[in-house]
């Protein structure tokens, strides 16, 4: 074969690469192009009479926009078919420049014409739950009622009982017009309400590793999936709704909110869900349904300890809650605390809040603010919200009530505060289990106080947890978990490994780097005298 030939076939097999790259790019700039492109909508004659007028008298003229790119526009559903009214009911008005009768508030009643399941889950969850029936009497003294109109009521709305005797409100969710499953599904948006000193839930979700890998990866996800039919998460880690409310492989999706939570910890005590339980089981079914979801991404090994621990701080956090009501009761009785009263009727509880004495204010912060952050913090992965801004604020609040307590002549309180002992700090019983769900420790379980102390400290923690599994707080799989980990404790918590040669090693090893440090630091700071002299002097 001469090279005229073999010139002429490399020719053609390079323009014949050259001509597939082509296609490739053309391809895929018209796939981009396609993605972009608006969807075809048809207006109907009611709904282009809407929109010209909306945008004629340049009133709200965003939400049309917001409308066109929803899939309510795509399907035809128009203006009307949300806004429809009939005469006499309470939010139907007559629009000022034409002879339309509108709805001015649309309810789930609405909604549920079309997404009759998505309401009925939702009117059966926690978001539908009327709070404001537990509005105690001395808050809304303390909390004037201008300043809940944009505080309190913005949020809890959700759960808005309409005169049409339908609960919810979708849009706080879905944004309006547009009711995008995107938004929705943004951690920021349940952030808008679950967030603060006393449910800072995007906080903790941020905190997170779920949180950081979406902070570093979710810019690139798509957001607008459906899980409806027992379809695997296509993200790679979960957002708020992931847990709460998408499906995978074998969770149908819900926007009963409730579906998946075995406990009610926002509340004063932490105590196993009832809620709707005739609908959705007990709470050991709502768990297997949060477990059927974080076993996407989790073994069994892992998640199933970690919620143990989780519901064993729910537990704990009661044993304190005991003592803020020991506290608050005895003093009440005592005369010390003095309720508000007027006409008749008391205007503070010092079981549940009250804000007229500094023990009562305590205990409130230790339930409403700290307790709940020490019981999210344990569930939501958010490790300083358990620690920092958990149980050691919940700790110093009780502190606080004791301290008020002995200043006020309690003989109890006096001796606490007059202690020496470390062990007065732990004035209630205690739960524990031997390590964590993120490994083996060695020298880290070596030093708590109360372990050195007391020679029976695990066999006081082995019958508290007892207790609690007979009780019902725990399931019987949890008590065959922690007392696997009992009778083995010395490996979960390292105990077997702090001696060997490896582990004192390695130890001996930072330590002798650690004590170089200190000396330095004596050196550098505590050594150092100034040759000055101060410049005011007492």
């Amino acid at each position: 074969m001469d090279s005229t030939v073999k010139a002429q076939q490399w020719l053609i097999g390079i323009f014949s690469v050259l001509l597939v790259v082509i296609l490739i790019i053309i391809a895929g700039v018209e796939m981009k192009a396609s993605k972009e492109q608006k969807p075809h909508i048809e207006i109907d004659a009611t709904s282009a009479q809407c929109i010209n007028c909306h945008q004629r008298e340049n009133v709200a003229v965003k939400q049309i926009d917001a409308w066109k790119e929803s899939k309510h526009a795509v399907m035809g559903i128009g203006c009307n078919e949300c806004h429809h009214a009939k005469e006499g009911e309470f939010d139907a008005q007559r629009c000022p420049k034409s002879d339309f009768l509108i709805a001015r508030h649309p309810t789930p009643k609405d909604c549920a014409e079309c997404h009759s399941q998505e309401v009925a889950e939702f009117a059966n969850s926690k978001h539908a739950h009327q709070f404001w029936l537990l509005k105690n009497a001395d808050r809304a003294v303390f909390e004037n009622p201008i300043s809940t109109r944009h505080g309190c009521e913005e949020c809890h709305q959700v759960g808005n009982l309409w005169p049409d005797g339908s609960v919810g409100e979708c849009d706080v969710c879905h944004p309006k017009h547009s009711f995008s499953k995107a938004v929705a599904r943004q951690p920021e948006t349940c952030g808008e309400c679950h967030l603060g000193p006393d449910h800072p839930q995007i906080e903790m979700y941020l905190e997170s590793k779920h949180g950081n890998i979406f902070k570093a990866k979710g810019k690139d996800w798509d957001m607008d999936y459906s899980t409806k039919n027992f379809e695997p998460i296509p993200i790679e880690a979960p957002v708020c709704v992931t847990c709460h409310m998408d499906g995978n492989e074998t969770q149908p999706m819900t926007h009963n909110v409730s579906a998946r939570l075995a406990w009610e910890s926002q509340m004063t005590w932490s105590y196993r869900t009832v809620w709707d339980e005739e609908n959705l089981g007990s709470w050991e079914v709502k768990r297997e349904r949060m477990e059927a979801i974080c076993a996407s991404c989790h073994a069994p090994d892992f998640y199933e300890t970690y919620l143990l621990t989780a519901d064993l701080v729910n537990l704990q956090y009661n044993e304190i809650r005991r003592q803020f009501v020991y506290w608050t009761k005895k003093l009440t009785k005592n005369g010390l605390i003095k309720r508000l009263k007027e006409d008749g009727k008391f205007y503070s509880n010092p079981v549940l809040n009250g804000w007229d004495e500094d023990p009562e204010h305590d205990m409130y912060y230790g339930w409403h603010h700290e307790g709940r952050r020490f019981r999210f913090g344990a569930e939501m992965m958010a490790a300083d919200y358990t620690q920092w801004h958990g149980i050691w604020e919940v700790q110093e609040d009780l502190m606080e009530v004791i301290k008020w307590a002995a200043e006020h002549g309690d003989a109890e309180a006096k001796k606490i505060v007059h202690s020496t002992s470390p062990s007065k700090f732990t004035t209630y019983t205690l739960y524990d289990i031997p390590g964590n769900a993120w490994g083996i420790p060695t020298y880290t379980n070596t030093t708590p106080y109360l372990y050195n102390k007391y020679p029976d400290y695990w066999d006081r923690i082995y019958a508290n947890v007892k207790t609690a599994y007979e009780k019902g707080l725990l399931s019987k799989k949890q008590w065959d978990l922690w007392e696997e980990r009992f009778e083995n404790k010395d490996h979960y918590l390292g105990l077997k490994y702090t001696h060997t040669p490896a582990v004192d090693s390695t130890w001996n090893f930072y330590k002798a780097r650690n004590e170089y440090d200190l000396k330095k630091m004596k050196e550098q700071v505590i050594d150092l005298k100034l040759p000055g002299k101060p410049f005011f002097k007492k």
